[in-house]
């Protein structure tokens, strides 16, 4: 069916938020007149599927040694002992780094946090056994320079790199690699019990980890054995990323919980301070492994304003800003300004909450999602900067299957649908945050425009708003209706849609709209333990579409991932996951 023409209400309540960032602009000073040179590396990265997220071979198999010869390691430095650096450079506009956030994170505790802005500023800080190479989710050695999978897959052996120091003069050993992951997987550990996130639990590290490694071990002073209850294709992906970051064991024992006021990495920036609401702020390590940070600090600063943020970037006061408003993107193209931007690996979504009785009818779950006008929202709310989503992975990732179709706009099917659910005219409440995500920049704007859609069908939808951090722990607990969520991928493995969404093992972490199919489960458990990407591709593939089908979601779209950067920024790559890495990075 073709899309309705728009009406002025909702021509006003798709665009009104259009002028904001010109008139700021035209309210503000000049941005400065000397032109920085561009970024070499400003230009847009390809998308995740043109890497070699293509093939999960950074994952480990059961074929041997995935990508364990220590000649072949692209890592920066080589393994011996860092040589000391010169005397720390006072910190100053010309060497500091402002990069400006939309929001505080939760935690500063990897395993602990949830929030992408916590991943950004603690992999300034730590690192993990692996990480991603630059710009793709390819991933390559770290603070482990090889490893050995075993034959049956179900234990991976990391052979560390020598001569790493912690930023509290520590060292890495197995010892303490095995000391950050035990916290992390084993509940009888006093740290577990003593440092759980804001949700009764670590957030992630379930849904990534410990649901499939049930040890973690020292086995030789450099080696260090973890131990899997089943072949698990993503493991290396997930330990990639935060919740695989390792920890100093003197920390951890001296802080306790205290970690997260406190933390301590090996990363090429160290802890300065937090300020809640504020700032983060981190400096240079000189004892820093590999090759040392060409910039002596960055300050995260806290601007819940997109036009603000913007503005800040116009006038030099801010080198680069995440997320955007699309429809300030324009204005930031200029002599002393640019955008970067690529294909998002995200998913933009509202969930229903199954445990409620009343969003456990199916045909209700539907009739509200053909209602929605999806390429509507995508042209309009967010300016062309979005695609329609049509099932549960982005174009971008390399399990995406353009086959499936889920719900085109069709407001008659809507209505005959809301007549078979029974539907009599009910309030459905609606759930929204309001600060700017990277899948959704406009916050609740986006709640007001679907509440419209439902009224043109006769759905009445009261919204309601928390706070950014009540409505995760809310999210979670299963206190919200139908809530509007998102997520901007970790990894570039399929898994980290589909199962971390919709594998039952994970209802109450990332599954949030508590969905349990026996028959997904085992899908998503068989995609995990298969080696073979063109059967993993397949396994997905029938999965996705009974999750399609079954209609957990209200399915809205896909954002491209945009940066907003000052040109003296030199060196900065996008990262298809939205955790930039600042080691190479320089100031003009």
């Amino acid at each position: 069916m073709a899309p309705s023409s728009l009406s002025r209400r909702r021509f006003l309540s798709l665009a009104g938020v259009a002028a904001g960032m010109g008139l700021l602009a035209a309210c503000g000073p000049a941005a400065p007149s000397a032109a920085p040179t561009a970024a070499p590396a400003a230009k847009p990265t390809t998308p995740p599927a043109a890497a070699a997220t293509t093939a999960p071979a950074a994952a480990p198999t059961a074929a041997a040694k995935p990508t364990s010869a220590p000649a072949a390691a692209p890592t920066t430095a080589p393994a011996a002992a860092p040589t000391t650096a010169p005397a720390t450079k006072p910190a100053s506009a010309s060497n500091t780094l402002t990069f400006l956030l939309n929001a505080d994170t939760n935690r500063l505790d990897p395993p602990a946090m949830d929030a992408q802005e916590g991943f950004i500023a603690t992999t300034a800080m730590y690192e993990g056994l692996v990480r991603y190479k630059s710009g793709s989710t390819d991933v390559e050695p770290a603070l482990a320079e090889s490893w050995d999978v075993a034959d049956d897959g179900k234990s991976v052996v990391f052979h560390l790199r020598k001569g790493v120091k912690f930023h509290d003069g520590s060292d890495l050993n197995a010892d303490a690699v095995a000391f950050t992951f035990d916290r992390e997987v084993n509940k009888d550990n006093p740290l577990y019990q003593d440092a759980q996130g804001d949700y009764g639990g670590f957030p992630f590290i379930g849904d990534y980890i410990a649901n499939v490694v049930t040890k973690v071990e020292s086995v030789g002073q450099y080696d260090v054995k973890f131990t899997l209850n089943r072949k698990f294709s993503p493991l290396l992906s997930n330990l990639s990323i935060p919740p695989g970051f390792v920890m100093s064991m003197d920390a951890l024992k001296k802080y306790g919980k205290g970690i997260n006021e406190n933390p301590v990495g090996t990363g090429p920036f160290k802890f300065v301070e937090w300020k809640k609401d504020d700032h983060i702020t981190v400096e240079a390590f000189d004892g820093y492994w590999g090759p040392k940070p060409k910039i002596q600090r960055i300050v995260f600063q806290i601007v819940p304003e997109p036009s603000v943020r913007a503005l800040k970037i116009q006038r030099g006061e801010g080198d680069v800003a995440w997320p955007i408003d699309p429809k300030d993107a324009p204005g930031l193209k200029t002599n002393t300004s640019d955008v970067l931007e690529q294909p998002g690996l995200n998913v933009n979504m509202g969930d229903f909450n199954l445990q409620r009785p009343e969003l456990q009818n199916k045909s209700l779950r539907q009739a509200l999602n053909y209602a929605i006008n999806k390429q509507e929202i995508a042209d309009k709310l967010y300016s062309g900067a979005a695609t329609a989503e049509q099932g549960v992975l982005p174009p971008t990732s390399w399990a995406y299957n353009p086959d499936i179709k889920g719900y085109p706009y069709d407001p008659d099917k809507a209505k005959a649908l809301l007549k078979d659910a029974g539907y009599n005219g009910q309030t459905l409440e609606f759930d929204a945050y309001t600060v700017a995500r990277g899948y959704n920049p406009l916050g609740s704007k986006l709640a007001e425009a679907i509440q419209q859609y439902w009224q043109d069908v006769g759905v009445n939808a009261e919204i309601k708003t928390e706070e950014w951090t009540q409505y995760r722990a809310d999210h979670r607990a299963a206190k919200l209706f139908i809530a509007l969520g998102g997520w901007q991928a970790d990894t570039g493995d399929p898994e980290n849609f589909l199962g971390v969404f919709f594998n039952s093992v994970n209802k109450g972490g990332v599954n949030t709209s508590f969905y349990d199919v026996p028959a997904v489960d085992q899908l998503l458990n068989s995609a995990n333990e298969e080696t073979d990407t063109a059967k993993r591709k397949d396994l997905f593939s029938q999965a996705e579409r009974q999750i399609v089908d079954d209609a957990p979601w209200l399915f809205i779209s896909h954002m491209k991932q945009q940066v907003a950067i000052n040109k003296r920024v030199q060196n900065f790559v996008m990262q298809p996951t939205y955790i930039y890495y600042f080691n190479n990075v320089a100031l003009g």
